[in-house]
């Protein structure tokens, strides 16, 4: 037979049709053989990326999960597909995250528009709970509409972004430290310079004049000077003592524990009430919320309110004087207050600065670092202080004191 002999010259007219026929068949089957070949790469490539990416894969027919990957199982810290698939999406999703993120899907598999990535967090089976990141997209799957969401484990990043809010925290206290320091030292300028100096100037003076006056013996002028020279050196000794007490509070570690508030009250009141047993006086104490701080400051505290409301009403027929407190989620609020000389509005945010005074030390004595010591105590203790008044309708002190220590 010749080399360039046709092969269909082998079959008669009639048949060569059918042999075409079976010709294509097998190029047919030749190229569905390719094809499934490159499928099953595809597929098997497929595996491999969606099985060993980092990331979670998982994707969500209505409220159900219908496929998760291996790092899926790892985050949740699962070890089998059978723990999760056909189960509703937000099994292990911590309970307060569970709505939000059930609304999300659904919205995204019907087409409305969310915001692609969400945190929420979950807790594994171990009891450990971690956050996560979701960045969802609409997709179809076996014919139904899905959600296909790649998951990242972010617990360390939460934890490092919350290790920074502490740390701007801190550094904003140190901030309004520095700043109340500050604040201190120009007020401590203003008392070197004005109140620690008045009394050695009048020391000074009256001293001069007794070496004058009383060459010839004592004499009701001497003694006049004698008791002006000694309450000059009384108000000095006062001060230093004030100051010194002042600047204590910011040394050491606070001794926190609990306090019954309304036995403490009660007990001030009654030291108070011995120094002037025969004022007219009605001092009542409600049924105060237990504080949790340092016994010996809290003390110092209701101390110097107290007191302040004693000094402040001694000019009225009867004294009242009432203390009591509120219960919130967070912290307790107790409140002093009192029917005596009161206080412009305007001073309200002056008052519990050091050494300020409304009054002057002829109508009511004191050194002006009672109020100071108590915004320094309450602060320590992550609390607050304010006050409200009225001149001559009497004034209410405010201090919140945190439930916890921490």
């Amino acid at each position: 037979m010749a080399d360039n002999e046709n092969r269909d010259d082998l079959f008669p007219e009639p048949m060569i049709p059918l042999w075409q026929k079976v010709r294509d068949l097998e190029e047919l089957e030749r190229r569905h053989g390719q094809t499934l070949q490159l499928l099953q790469e595809s597929e098997e490539l497929y595996r491999a990326v969606v099985e060993n990416v980092a990331d979670g894969i998982a994707i969500t027919v209505g409220t159900n999960r219908a496929f998760v990957n291996r790092a899926f199982l790892e985050i949740h810290g699962l070890k089998s597909v059978s723990e999760v698939i056909g189960l509703p999406l937000d099994q292990f999703i911590l309970h307060e995250d569970r709505d939000a993120v059930r609304k999300r899907s659904l919205a995204r598999q019907e087409g409305r528009l969310t915001e692609h990535i969400f945190e929420y967090r979950i807790k594994r089976p171990d009891g450990e709970v971690r956050w996560v990141q979701s960045s969802a997209v609409k997709t179809i799957y076996k014919g139904e509409p899905a959600v296909l969401a790649v998951l990242r484990d972010i617990t360390k990043l939460k934890a490092a972004e919350e290790e920074i809010r502490m740390l701007n925290r801190k550094l904003e206290r140190h901030v309004q430290e520095l700043k109340d320091s500050n604040e201190e030292l120009e007020a401590f300028n203003y008392m070197v310079s004005h109140d620690l100096k008045l009394p050695l100037i009048a020391i000074e003076g009256f001293s001069r004049r007794m070496e004058k006056t009383c060459l010839n013996g004592p004499t009701e002028k001497c003694r006049n000077y004698i008791g002006i020279i000694q309450d000059s050196a009384r108000k000095m000794d006062q001060l230093i003592r004030d100051l010194l007490d002042y600047c204590r509070i910011g040394r050491g570690e606070l001794q926190r524990t609990r306090i019954d508030m309304t036995a403490l009250a009660k007990s001030i009141i009654e030291e108070l009430r011995r120094v002037d047993p025969g004022r007219s006086m009605i001092a009542t104490v409600g049924n105060l919320s237990e504080a949790w701080g340092d016994p010996a400051m809290i003390r110092q505290v209701l101390l110097n309110l107290l007191s302040n409301a004693f000094k402040f009403t001694r000019h009225r027929d009867q004294a009242i004087i009432e203390m009591a407190s509120v219960d919130t989620d967070e912290v307790n609020t107790y409140s002093v207050k009192d029917n005596g000389s009161g206080f412009e509005a305007r001073h309200a945010q002056t008052l519990f600065g050091l050494f300020q005074r409304l009054h002057g030390s002829d109508e009511f004595e004191g050194t002006g670092v009672g109020l100071a010591v108590v915004k320094r105590i309450v602060e320590r203790h992550g609390g607050r202080v304010w006050a409200e008044g009225e001149t001559d309708k009497g004034a209410t002190f405010y201090f919140t004191l945190p439930k916890t220590g921490e």
